[in-house]
């Protein structure tokens, strides 16, 4: 807990420096997440965006921040904006379909799982919440396919128990 109290403080001590650099500011603003401090960490993020709207980490930690406060919409347009900038960042399309999955719109949650699964391969977490998109669009032998998948790729209760309830 120190330690991220202290990249805290020395994140803010960058900034001052050096106040024109988007990656000190984003940096900031993933410390300011870090300790639970969204409004600033979007105001930080904001003043990184004003000096290079192009940086896909931006809008990956603003998406961070708007599903901490339960803004579903403003996490997908902000991901989406990442994912348009670095459409190779498995990570930021997982958590695009990981909000389609919450919205409800399995068909697109798989359609991103699948993009996430195909830079990364053994994604297992991806291939798991397939599975779950795969069980509530009630297609359970696709399911079970890739929660055995998942399980190959780790062992982790999860997949075990979403396995266990298809069978």
């Amino acid at each position: 807990f120190g330690q991220i109290k202290e990249s805290l403080s020395l994140a803010k001590l960058a900034v001052k420096l050096n106040k024109s650099d988007e990656t000190l500011w984003t940096i900031l603003g993933e410390a300011q997440i870090a300790n639970q401090l969204y409004k600033e960490g979007l105001i930080s993020l904001e003043n990184a965006q004003k000096i290079n709207p192009n940086m896909g980490e931006i809008y990956f930690a603003k998406s961070t921040i708007f599903l901490k406060l339960s803004k579903i919409k403003e996490a997908k347009d902000a991901l989406k904006k990442g994912v348009k900038i670095l459409p190779k960042n498995f990570r930021g399309i997982f958590q695009l379909g990981n909000i389609y999955l919450m919205e409800k719109n399995y068909e697109k949650a798989i359609e991103e799982f699948n993009k996430a699964i195909k830079i990364k391969q053994d994604f297992w977490q991806a291939i798991n919440n397939q599975g779950l998109a795969y069980f509530e669009l009630n297609k359970i032998n696709l399911s079970i396919i890739s929660f055995k998948k998942a399980i190959e790729l780790e062992e982790n209760a999860e997949p075990q128990l979403a396995l266990a309830s298809c069978l």
